[in-house]
């Protein structure tokens, strides 16, 4: 209409332009018309464009259908898949409104039918893409589910394999606990280092030996076998030696009993050989004689050839018990009776041995009471200058006094201590006993000289030994020059580079050290020099042989002590002087200290102290 009115105006009075210009507003109104008419077919494409899209939108729907009935296990998969379904029924709603709009908007018709267009491409194109995620999702569904049956399959293989191995390591595991019990049961029952039985499993043999014998009318043979002097070889030459030699002992032992017999070790260096069946007792003499007999050859041990001897001890069923632990006991007693009688040698148990186990028994148990309720006691001796006669020292002597009974002296009890341990506790008592009574003596200004105290063997090499001198020392407090330690040579010699050790650590402390019973051992000049010896203390057993004018071999070997400690500049010390021919040779020769019965006998602390306040001398 607009177009009409904006034409140029036509004259009226001419028709032919009327006519023409009729034609044209004819040709103009078709042209309208087939516009009109293009119009309403590009509705009717717009419109079956939108029913296509809607066509295309339920496709969509039940692909998303299928895609969630599909996906439905896979929970986050899915869940991605609804998300975009709903954003393309929120692109859906956005085309409806778009298609509202459109219809409402005639003037842009064209440009947003192409918009349109456009946009149907794109949806196209999201739907082919959507319908390739789809495809890959499904893919995906497929290949996860794949992945987990056989990830499912690989579980179930690799729980059958632990299945498998579990059951064999359980297998080998109590294969493994049966073998370690077997062994541990070995282990409780037999030496560690020789392999023989140990005590365990003797009693448990002994017993059946026992009831068997009895069944049977037979003997059983017990054999307790110690090895002579095995200690100074294990001080001397190291316990590795030691060990080494115990193994040849064992191996000897063996070759020497037969099959059905067992060799046992009990401990230490004592062996125990069990007879099963034996008929009489010359079967266990015979037996004795062929292990002592075995032992006379030397044992070549690491470079060494070392002899050792036995003493044993033999006890018979039913002769001498009929238990495990009486036969044991009594062949016990009967090796120590071996023992007394010289070593290298047998001894059958015979009754009366057993006053002697008792009588040993309580003198242990009278060591115990002893220490327990303060029963020990000393006693001092005098050490005399044998030209002046003035006092120089004491000698601190042990005493025991049971309820307070007669005294009892060291010859009594000192083995039993030795044996049962305890003398390491008595040693340690008199060293404090003797530096208190001594620093009391400094106190009421009384000089004493030096402090004699005898150490044995095992409280020498006991550890920590030089610790407990320096402990009493210090408790008493004594200056440590007025202590002198008396030291056999014998326990000199035992593990000299140990005995050094000791010695350079006593003297660092400032103890005097003196040889006790010098002349009897292993006399060495080398020794004497390396060890730094401050007094010589001749044996008595030298000095009581002394009783004439004539020389004999015992005066020889004092002079040549006293020459000896002289060159040496060592003190000497003469111990048992009791004849004034002993003191007149003793001073002839310059012998400068002694002691003995001819000057004073041991007297207690209260008595002593009146010799020293007399000052006679």
């Amino acid at each position: 209409m607009n177009e009409i009115t904006q034409s140029p105006a036509v004259p009226a009075s001419n028709p032919t332009t009327e006519r023409e210009t009729a034609v044209r507003f004819g040709e103009q109104a078709a042209d309208m018309r087939q516009k009109a008419a293009d119009k309403r077919e590009g509705t009717a494409d717009l419109r079956q464009e939108a029913a296509d899209k809607r066509e295309d939108t339920a496709d969509l729907r039940h692909g998303a259908a299928n895609e969630r009935q599909v996906t439905a296990d896979k929970r986050e998969s899915t869940a991605d898949l609804r998300q975009e379904a709903a954003d393309r029924r929120e692109d859906t709603a956005d085309l409806r409104q778009g298609a509202a709009n459109t219809r409402q908007v005639t003037a842009d018709l064209r440009q947003e039918a192409a918009d349109k267009r456009q946009e149907a491409a794109d949806l196209r194109e999201e739907a082919a893409t959507l319908r390739l995620k789809v495809m890959l999702t499904q893919e995906t569904a497929a290949r996860v589910e794949a992945e987990i049956e056989e990830r499912a399959a690989a579980q179930l293989r690799e729980e059958n394999e632990r299945l498998i191995a579990a059951a064999v390591h359980a297998q080998s595991m109590t294969e493994a606990a049966e073998q370690a019990a077997e062994q541990m049961s070995h282990i409780a029952e037999h030496d560690f280092l020789t392999g023989l039985p140990n005590r365990t499993l003797l009693t448990d043999h002994l017993s059946q030996a026992i009831t068997l014998a009895q069944r049977h009318g037979k003997k059983v043979a017990l054999m307790y076998l110690d090895l002579d002097h095995f200690k100074h070889i294990n001080d001397t030459l190291g316990h590795a030696v030691g060990d080494l030699l115990l193994q040849s002992v064992t191996r000897r032992l063996q070759a020497c009993v037969r099959l059905s017999d067992t060799v046992c070790r009990q401990g230490g260096d004592e062996f125990v050989v069990l007879l099963h069946e034996v008929e009489a007792v010359s079967d266990a003499v015979l037996a004795a004689e062929k292990l002592i007999a075995a032992m006379t050859e030397p044992h070549l041990v690491a470079d060494h050839r070392l002899h050792i001897t036995l003493s044993i001890g033999i006890s018979l069923c039913p002769d001498d018990g009929n238990d495990a632990e009486t036969m044991l006991r009594n062949a016990d007693t009967a090796m120590y009776h071996a023992k007394r009688g010289g070593r290298n040698n047998y001894q059958m148990f015979t009754p009366d041995m057993n006053a002697h186990a008792v009588e040993r028994q309580s003198v242990e148990e009278s060591l115990h009471y002893a220490l327990e309720h303060n029963e020990f006691i000393l006693h001092y001796q005098t050490k005399v200058d044998l030209e002046s006669g003035s006092i120089t020292g004491a000698e601190a002597l042990l005493r025991m006094q049971h309820n307070g009974q007669c005294l009892s002296m060291p010859m009594q009890f000192m083995g039993v201590a030795v044996d049962c341990g305890l003398i390491l506790l008595i040693g340690k008592w008199v060293l404090r006993e003797a530096c208190r009574q001594a620093r009391a003596w400094l106190q009421a200004g009384i000089e004493i000289g030096q402090i004699a105290v005898n150490v044995s063997g095992k409280e020498f090499h006991s550890k920590g030994f030089t610790d407990v001198v320096r402990d009493a020392l210090l408790e008493a407090g004594l200056a440590p020059h007025y202590l002198e330690l008396e030291i056999t040579e014998s326990v000199l010699m035992q593990d000299m580079e140990q005995t050094a050790a000791i010695l350079r650590t006593l003297k660092e402390i400032g103890v005097r050290i003196a040889i006790d019973d010098f002349g009897t051992g292993y006399s060495s000049m080398s020794y004497l020099r390396s060890f730094q010896i401050d007094t010589l203390k001749i044996d008595q057993s030298l000095v009581m042989n002394i009783d004439s004018d004539a020389e004999t071999d015992d005066m020889i070997i004092v002079n040549a002590i006293i020459g000896m400690g002289k060159n040496l500049k060592q003190r000497v010390v003469a111990e048992g002087i009791e004849t004034q021919l002993q003191l007149d040779f003793l001073q002839s020769h310059a012998c400068a200290e002694g002691q003995g019965f001819y000057f004073d006998r041991p007297a207690s602390a209260g008595e002593f102290t009146k010799l020293l306040t007399a000052g006679r001398r």
